[in-house]
């Protein structure tokens, strides 16, 4: 896990909240500030669908939770209301996923940003397996 020390108490509290889903998801922390967030997990292997791959709620639910952490790095905290993802490659049991999220814009009352999910095998050949869009309705 990435030195978290820069971040805010309430950002801090925020991980510790979300222990449970990080852990369903086996994620770590890589970064996190500026408005971005990056996020590893491993798939596991209770999460392999019929087709033998990684179910998609994977990849969306790990650059859902790194869109959380980007917004909070950039003073506020919000819930999302749309997600938009494309799966363009499947993962595999055991395979090293990377979520890159960044902010595109923050108004008064919504954040919108972007996010990459990618396969990292150990050779550091990293493939494309999903992007998307998400709309997080920002709390007051």
């Amino acid at each position: 896990m990435a030195n978290l020390d820069h971040l805010s108490a309430e950002t801090r509290k925020a991980l510790a909240a979300d222990q449970g889903i990080l852990d369903t998801f086996g994620v770590t922390v890589e970064s996190i500030g500026d408005g971005q967030c990056e996020l590893i997990c491993r798939v596991p292997e209770n999460l392999i669908n019929a087709g033998g791959f990684a179910h998609g709620s994977i990849a969306f639910a790990v650059m859902d939770t790194a869109c959380a952490y980007a917004i909070r790095s950039a003073g506020v905290s919000g819930v999302t209301i749309h997600g938009d993802t494309h799966f363009v490659r499947g993962a595999k049991a055991g395979d090293k996923l990377l979520a890159k999220v960044e902010i595109v814009n923050i108004s008064r009352r919504v954040a919108t940003l972007r996010g990459k999910t990618y396969i990292c095998p150990d050779n550091g050949d990293r493939k494309l397996a999903a992007h998307g869009a998400f709309v997080f309705q920002l709390r007051s």
